[in-house]
C-alpha cells in the first residue's frame, strides 16, 4: 500500500510520489493524488529578508553614530592627571 502522497504504477509496480505528477501530469494513476493548494510564502520570505537587512543597517549605523560620539567626547575630555616627565633634560632631580 502507497501513503497518501504516493501513487501506485503499475509499469513500474511500485509507489510513486505525487510530487511527479506535478512535473509530469499526463502520467497515468495522476488523478488518485490529491494536491492540497501550497499557499505562496513568498511574501514571507520576502519580509523576513528585508526586516533583516533593515536591522543590519540599523545595527550598522547605531555603531558608526557611537563610535562617533566617542571620538568626539573623547577629544574634548581634559586629561585628569598632568603627565609627570621623570627623565630627560627638564627634569631637575
Amino acid at each position: 500500500l502507497c501513503n497518501s502522497k504516493e501513487f501506485w504504477s503499475s509499469d513500474i509496480d511500485q509507489c510513486v510520489s505525487c510530487s511527479t505528477c506535478k512535473q509530469y501530469p499526463k502520467t497515468p494513476s495522476c488523478n488518485t493524488c490529491t494536491f492540497t493548494e501550497e499557499r505562496s510564502d513568498g511574501w514571507r520570505l520576502a519580509a523576513i529578508s528585508s526586516f533583516s537587512v533593515l536591522a543590519v543597517v540599523l545595527v550598522a549605523a547605531g555603531l558608526i553614530i557611537g563610535v562617533m560620539l566617542h571620538r568626539r567626547t573623547a577629544n574634548n575630555r581634559p586629561l585628569r592627571e598632568p603627565i609627570e616627565e621623570t627623565t630627560g633634560p627638564l627634569y631637575q632631580a
